[in-house]
C-alpha cells in the first residue's frame, strides 16, 4: 500500500469504530519497503539538502502530519550503555495522552510489555493503580500493537538486532482532553506526568517546525 492511499483511507474512517480497519490498512502499508527511500526523495526534491522542514528525531521520521493523526517511522537500537537506553526511551513505564498503533516493519524488533489500568480515578504521584495482568508483545514484522490513550502503561525493550516499527499516533483533541499521561518507576508507582519527555520534546518539535514553515 502507498502512504497516500493508507493517508485517505484513513481519513474517511471513523476513528472510534474502524479500529480493525485501522489496524488492517497499518499493517498492509508495512509491506512497502520503500517508505524511508519515497519520503527522502520527496524532502530533497522539495527542500534540496536543506534540513529546515525535515521532521525527524534521534530515532523517527515523520512520513506524514495532519491535524488528526502522525504517520511515523521509528527505529529501534540496540543498546551497550545506559545513555543508548534513555535515547530510545527503553524500560521506563508510561502512559500516553494520544492513542496508538503500531506495526513492526523490520529487524527482530522491540518487545512491549503492557499493564492496564483498572481505576476510573485520576493518577497521583506515589499511588500505584490498579492494575490488570502483565501483556508482552514482541513486534516482529506484522505484529501490531494497539493502545488506548491514558489507560495502558508500557514500556518498551531493546531488540537484538536493528528494527523499525511503523506507528499511527492519534492526536488528543485539545478540547475534550482532561488528564495527563505519566511515568512510573519500575513497581508502576507514578513519579511524574508527561508523555516519557523525549516524545513530549519530539512532539512539540514537530508542531514548531509545521507552523514555522
Amino acid at each position: 500500500m502507498k502512504l497516500n492511499t493508507f493517508i485517505e483511507r484513513i481519513t474517511t474512517y471513523d476513528l472510534e469504530r474502524d479500529k480493525q480497519k485501522i489496524m488492517e490498512d497499518l499493517r498492509q502499508l508495512a509491506t512497502n519497503r520503500t517508505l524511508l527511500s519515497e519520503h527522502l526523495y520527496t524532502a530533497i526534491q522539495q527542500d534540496g539538502f536543506s534540513t529546515r522542514n525535515s521532521l525527524y528525531g534521534a530515532y523517527a521520521f515523520v512520513l506524514h502530519y495532519n491535524d488528526l493523526f502522525t504517520v511515523r517511522l521509528g527505529f529501534w537500537s540496540p543498546v551497550s550503555s545506559k545513555d543508548e537506553s534513555e535515547t530510545f526511551i527503553y524500560d521506563l513505564n508510561h502512559t500516553h495522552d494520544f492513542e496508538i498503533y503500531a506495526v513492526g516493519y523490520s529487524g527482530d524488533g522491540y518487545t512491549t510489555v503492557t499493564r492496564e489500568i483498572l481505576d476510573d480515578a485520576p493518577i497521583q504521584a506515589g499511588k500505584r493503580p490498579v492494575l490488570g495482568e502483565e501483556r508482552i508483545l514482541k513486534l516482529a514484522p506484522g505484529e501490531i500493537l494497539h493502545m488506548r490513550p491514558l489507560y495502558e502503561v508500557h514500556k518498551q525493550l531493546p531488540p537484538t538486532t536493528m528494527s523499525a516499527s511503523l506507528s499511527l499516533l492519534i492526536h488528543p483533541q485539545r478540547s475534550v482532553k482532561t488528564e495527563e499521561a505519566w511515568c512510573f518507576d519500575e513497581n508502576y508507582v507514578p513519579t511524574y506526568p508527561g508523555i516519557a519527555m523525549h516524545e513530549t520534546a519530539f512532539y512539540e518539535e514537530t508542531l514548531s517546525m509545521l507552523e514555522r514553515g
